[in-house]
């Protein structure tokens, strides 16, 4: 929040979060910067191959107990993610270490998610997280007013069984084990993990059906564009198909993560 004394930060494009009439008190500017969020426990490390990002995750020590203990973060907790370029070769892939892992490069920005009483009231129940607001940050620590923060809210909602927390199993110090999707024999499959497509292109007779089976712990969402075709959000563990009855190629993304991109060709 600005200051005691500064003038209010503007609130620009944003605002159409807050869709109930009367209330202007909602936003991303309510969550200040993280000035200590070392201060806090390294609790995960995240590569995103859809954006090439190598990923830092923060939280207090008594967020971390409240998800050993399988309970709601308490009011206060802020949860900081720290984005950083992962360093690439001369044709653009990203290098890893001896684990698999991306190198961290030059720093990128942050997102941060931050709960206090009472706040998320003024939010639609199709959009509000609880009482989670949350806010992005440029590499200088400067407010991002151009960030999606309707994207944070629908990428989190699916969540709202572990307190709208992606990242909760490994707050927790666990690892979500995925449910086996069940898949028919002879129907074509499309794995989603690290915020990938796999395979990124396939082809199929009309009327072949493709399964989606997303391996991710976040929630994902295929939309193939030009269509009314396109999944609900799936989980992780959770699979969904969707049949092509037309010849052409078409493409998909997933709706919450944009980069995230595949293509089905329907031919005879």
């Amino acid at each position: 929040m600005p200051a005691a004394g500064s003038p209010a930060r503007p609130r620009p494009c944003w605002r159409y979060l807050d869709t109930r009439p009367g209330r202007t008190d909602a936003g991303p500017d309510k969550v200040a910067f993280p000035a200590n969020y070392k201060a806090g426990a390294l609790y995960t490390i995240a590569d995103r191959y859809d954006v090439k990002q190598y990923r830092e995750l923060y939280a207090s020590p008594q967020a971390v107990q409240a998800a050993k203990d399988g309970k709601p973060l308490p009011h206060g907790t802020v949860l900081t993610l720290i984005q950083y370029k992962a360093q690439v070769d001369a044709q653009g892939n990203p290098l890893k270490d001896a684990r698999g892992r991306f190198l961290k490069g030059d720093l990128v920005g942050y997102a941060v998610m931050e709960k206090r009483q009472g706040w998320g009231a003024e939010y639609p129940d199709d959009l509000r997280n609880g009482e989670w607001e949350y806010a992005a940050f440029t590499a200088d620590g400067k407010f991002n007013d151009k960030a999606n923060y309707k994207g944070c809210f629908q990428c989190h909602k699916p969540h709202d069984g572990q307190d709208f927390v992606i990242s909760y199993p490994a707050l927790a110090g666990r690892t979500q084990v995925a449910s086996t999707a069940a898949v028919a024999p002879g129907m074509l499959a499309v794995n989603i993990a690290g915020f990938v497509f796999t395979p990124g292109g396939i082809t199929v007779e009309p009327g072949k059906p493709v399964t989606w089976i997303n391996t991710d712990e976040s929630p994902h969402q295929v939309t193939v564009q030009g269509t009314k075709l396109k999944t609900g959000f799936l989980l992780k563990g959770q699979s969904e198909t969707l049949t092509f009855s037309d010849a052409g190629v078409f493409s998909y993304n997933c709706a919450l993560h944009p980069n995230m991109k595949g293509s089905v060709e329907v031919r005879k």
